[in-house]
């Protein structure tokens, strides 16, 4: 039995995905050239084109736990127990590694009822999904390494130099060995907060007052200020927030005045209209403000200017930001100084 000559071959057979057509018993009454030189390049026994051969009967027989699962999901749409079955497998060579996705749908034609199967070939997908997965597992390699390897003996280090400065046995040299590990833990911290959170799990409720006003008590301000504009209620996760707030309380601490002046900064927090963007929230300060040829740079992970820090804190900022699908936008406030607007909160009416 040969499939119905009506059938436009010629376009089936310009298609580079392998196609099948086999009849409600499984057997093969048609398949294209792809299919054909599919079973050529890969020395299949018998006819390439495998015309006449029992789809189902190959799947019964052979051992392989994905041909059950091919075997089962045809029937099931030919019994009509599903509309359509895909089914990804791999078909690896002695030389190359290859993936695979069958879809197998049933159409009719001149009233007769058929089943189309396709292999697709995935292989590149496949294998970028691995290089992913294998990155992700060495960064979380990397982040057990920093919090627990690293982490451990460092504070022990610290522990015992600060003891030593405050038995006053202080020298210039010790008090440059503690910055110098006070420095190393803060790196270590922003590290593992830029390895282990560019995903939200769970939001809740939050005011941005209160969210503002906790994280400024984190930080080292010195004499700096934080001033509040106003407040509103938005979606957040609170804890990955709080990130937010902190890093950029500590880039407008250390960052907004030149060294030679000791004015205090004055950072100032609010809430912004819904316009482009959504609503949203801004944190500003009067400082001198981050020049136009920087601002598409500051956001890179190891920027820091020509001042102390990790070089992290902004870049934790935008992961946070990206997160949770907010936009940031960098730009400059009444006084000169810099403005990081975040749009597109989810904004919650006050109860």
């Amino acid at each position: 039995m040969t499939f119905p000559s009506t059938l436009p071959a010629a376009s089936l057979d310009a298609l580079p995905t392998q196609l099948a057509i086999l009849d409600t018993d499984g057997t093969i009454l048609y398949t294209n050239e792809a299919w054909k030189r599919f079973g050529t390049e890969n020395d299949n026994a018998g006819d390439a084109s495998s015309i006449g051969m029992n789809y189902l009967g190959v799947c019964d027989v052979d051992p392989d736990q994905s041909a059950t699962s091919a075997g089962d999901g045809i029937r099931s749409v030919i019994e009509g127990t599903d509309d359509e079955f895909s089914y990804e497998y791999p078909c690896h060579s002695d030389d190359e590694r290859r993936w695979f996705t069958m879809r197998v749908s049933q159409f009719t034609h001149e009233d007769e009822t058929y089943v189309q199967v396709v292999h697709l070939d995935i292989t590149d997908r496949k294998l970028a999904e691995l290089e992913v997965d294998e990155k992700a597992n060495r960064l979380q390699n990397v982040a057990r390494i920093l919090s627990h390897d690293l982490r451990n003996p460092l504070s022990v280090a610290l522990g015992y130099a600060k003891a030593v400065l405050d038995e006053g046995i202080a020298t210039e040299r010790l008090g440059r060995i503690v910055d110098s590990l006070e420095r190393m833990d803060a790196i270590i911290s922003d590290a593992l907060v830029l390895a282990r959170n560019d995903t939200v799990e769970a939001t809740g409720t939050v005011d941005l007052q209160t969210q503002a006003e906790t994280a400024w008590g984190h930080v080292e301000t010195g004499e700096a200020s934080l001033a509040v504009a106003d407040t509103m209620l938005f979606e957040a996760d609170d804890s990955l927030l709080s990130h937010v707030f902190e890093n950029l309380f500590r880039n407008a601490i250390e960052h907004a005045r030149p060294d030679e002046l000791d004015t205090p900064v004055t950072v100032t927090v609010g809430s912004l209209a819904d316009g482009p963007g959504g609503p949203g929230f801004y944190v500003e300060d009067d400082g001198g403000g981050i020049p136009e040829s920087d601002r598409g740079s500051v956001l890179d992970a190891g920027y820091s200017g020509d001042r102390e820090g990790t070089g992290l804190g902004l870049s934790i900022v935008s992961q946070v930001v990206d997160a949770h699908g907010w936009c940031l936008e960098l730009t400059e406030s009444d006084s000169g100084g810099a403005r990081f607007e975040i749009r597109g909160v989810d904004r919650r009416a006050a109860e």
